[in-house]
């Protein structure tokens, strides 16, 4: 597995960690210093988090958050890993 897969396999651990929701934005503070805690870097987990936004499962927010994306993002952060 590639180094960013396993980015983005541990963003959507944190993701289901955290209880993800449509109504529920998360601070990226929330998400990154855990990653960084496991020994993700800033470099690794910011085009994973992108690459989860291109394919709609979170969206940017203002105020440095993320917003899971109603229906198929619950699905697929349960269903995917």
């Amino acid at each position: 597995m590639s180094r960013f897969n396993e980015t983005e396999t541990a963003l959507i651990e944190r993701l289901r960690a955290l209880k993800a929701a449509p109504d529920m934005s998360i601070p990226l503070f929330d998400i990154g210093v855990p990653m960084n805690a496991a020994g993700f870097s800033q470099e690794e987990i910011m085009p994973a988090l992108h690459a989860l936004e291109q394919e709609k499962i979170i969206t940017f927010i203002p105020g440095k958050r993320a917003l899971p994306v109603p229906s198929s993002s619950v699905e697929v952060v349960h269903q995917r890993v």
